[in-house]
């Protein structure tokens, strides 16, 4: 399903009108998905884009920084209840509107 800019717009004010229980469920979900994980998937794949930039040692010393593994922890946590947000208000909006396709 893709959306057209009328819908985008009307989706979007679902989310922005989310019920705080909705939210906190959403995060919740976010929370045991992370949880799950031993590694945050993004760690990895940074260190790889940067070893196309910057030597082996900075990389070494970026990687094992807990300040730099919180910060992708939030970044990551961050991104995951937006996504998951816009999901439940797409959702939301699909059911309002009869499961249509709005592209």
């Amino acid at each position: 399903m893709r959306l057209n800019r009328t819908a985008r717009n009307e989706v979007q004010d679902i989310d922005d009108n989310l019920p705080e229980s909705e939210l906190e469920l959403i995060a919740a979900e976010v929370d045991a998905r992370m949880n799950q994980h031993k590694t945050n998937p993004l760690m990895p794949a940074l260190c790889a884009f940067l070893t196309r930039h910057y030597g082996y040692p900075a990389i070494e010393m970026f990687d094992e920084d807990d300040e730099q593994h919180e910060a992708a922890e939030a970044f990551l946590r961050e991104a995951m209840v937006r996504v998951a947000r816009r999901e439940v208000s797409i959702e939301i909006y699909r059911n309002k509107h009869g499961n249509q396709e709005a592209a």
